[in-house]
């Protein structure tokens, strides 16, 4: 038989369909180079055609990111992170500065185990020894007059949060009380920096979807599952295995449960065997070149002399597949997270379906800065669900439909779905891989 060729992007899993059956990608070295070359080449692209931008957007002269080995900012990774080798500094300063229409963006790194694989991002490094950090970064300031300069200390974003208290009382003595009034949150200018994503970005995000995707597809399936013997950790296991395999990086451990008849509800620290009439669920995402997804899916295992699921699974799927579309609906650029939730569940409650929407921007990080579509708790969720969608973010359409299963005695069944997608102003929402259209079924 001819082989069936499939085009395959870096990342992808590739297919060959032939005698054999699918072949997939296996880490190698090369692999594990071109995807991290590709990461670095990406931000450090964005970072020259979109941070100066957003700086004067929000009025910042000059952005400074502490950071020391053991507690790095977590958003040095979109600035080059530690480089390719070394470690993160004893007492590293990286530095963006508006320095006005004629120079632009100057950046600047001063401190220890700075990676020659920097320099795409820092126009100048500054390596100190025992004089300590403290004189170069007093001498960069002063030279520069800021009039506002922001640092990552957000009550909100958790990623806008990684100045230590041990770095601000540094940095503050470094200062002196004259400059540190001029100190201002870099919250909102990260929010808008991760939201911002260039054409090469949105490829490697869908990479990552599609990758996911499949992953899924086979993990709810008999290749990784023999009703009577597998266990929920084996699942979780196998997943894990094959994203390493693939060489994808680590994102967040794969989650699985299980609901049964009779009301019972067993979640993977439980370490059930899986059983003929056994609904599952799984909410995984793999990350690629720093870029992630999130998906959640569900399947049926077939009881003996079924050949497809009850019907009131399938009802309660099919309700699911609505409600997805009426979250989508509700998902316009410029809402709130708080008012897409309102409006989508009052659509839900108009067809009938029970839905508890928590959707949320997902990219760098699977939780990531900006719009979520949740329950307006600031105590626990902050600001999120009060910013807005913005044009271009990366979705995790993530929500949940009850429904009851006359089949199962009347009892109420839970269609947790997860699906990554794309908003954008001037076109309809787009899902980036997938989606999942029906209950997948395991014999």
């Amino acid at each position: 038989m001819t082989p069936l060729r499939r085009s395959c992007r870096l990342g992808l899993i590739c297919l060959l369909a032939a005698t054999t059956g699918p072949v997939f990608a296996q880490i190698t070295p090369e692999l594990v180079r071109e995807r991290t070359e590709r990461e670095w080449t990406l931000k450090a692209d964005k970072m020259r055609r979109h941070l100066l931008p957003l700086m004067r957007v929000h009025g910042i002269d000059l952005w400074i990111i502490l950071s020391r080995e053991n507690t790095p900012d977590p958003l040095l990774e979109l600035f080059g992170g530690y480089g390719v080798t070394g470690w993160y500094g004893h007492r590293n300063a990286y530095l963006f500065h508006d320095a006005g229409s004629s120079r632009g963006l100057e950046t600047t790194a001063i401190g220890t185990h700075l990676s020659g694989h920097l320099g795409r991002f820092y126009d100048n490094t500054v390596l100190y020894g025992e004089d300590g950090l403290q004189p170069h970064l007093r001498e960069y300031i002063a030279a520069r007059d800021p009039r506002r300069i922001a640092i990552n200390q957000s009550r909100t974003i958790t990623m806008a949060d990684g100045l230590t208290a041990e770095l601000k009382d540094y940095l503050v003595d470094t200062l002196g009380p004259s400059l540190t009034d001029r100190l201002v949150s870099s919250e909102p200018l990260v929010v808008d920096y991760a939201s911002t994503h260039t054409p090469a970005e949105d490829a490697v995000q869908r990479e990552a979807s599609t990758a996911t995707y499949a992953i899924l597809r086979r993990a709810l399936s008999n290749e990784a599952i023999t009703p009577g013997r597998t266990t929920l950790m084996d699942v979780h296991y196998w997943i894990t295995a094959e994203w390493k395999r693939q060489g994808f990086e680590f994102n967040f451990p794969a989650s699985l449960d299980l609901q049964r008849v009779g009301g019972l509800t067993l979640d993977d620290a439980a370490d059930p065997v899986i059983e003929p009439g056994d609904l599952l669920h799984v909410d995984f995402g793999v990350r690629t070149s720093g870029i992630v997804a999130d998906q959640q899916k569900m399947a049926y295992v077939l009881r003996d002399g079924e050949t497809a699921p009850p019907d009131g699974l399938v009802r309660a799927f099919e309700a699911s597949t609505r409600a997805a579309a009426l979250v989508l609906e509700a998902m316009q650029v410029g809402r709130t997270g708080a008012e897409i939730k309102r409006l989508a569940e009052a659509a839900a409650v108009a067809d009938s379906i029970d839905l508890l929407v928590y959707s949320h921007v997902q990219g760098y990080w699977v939780h990531d800065a900006g719009m979520w579509a949740i329950h307006d708790w600031p105590e626990r969720y902050g600001d999120h669900p009060r910013l807005t969608l913005k044009d271009g973010d990366w979705v995790s359409l993530e929500f949940a439909v009850t429904a009851a299963v006359p089949e199962w005695d009347g009892q109420t069944v839970t269609i947790m779905r997860e699906e990554d997608t794309r908003i954008t102003s001037d076109a309809a929402p787009e899902y980036l891989s997938g989606p999942q259209m029906e209950l997948w079924v395991i014999r």
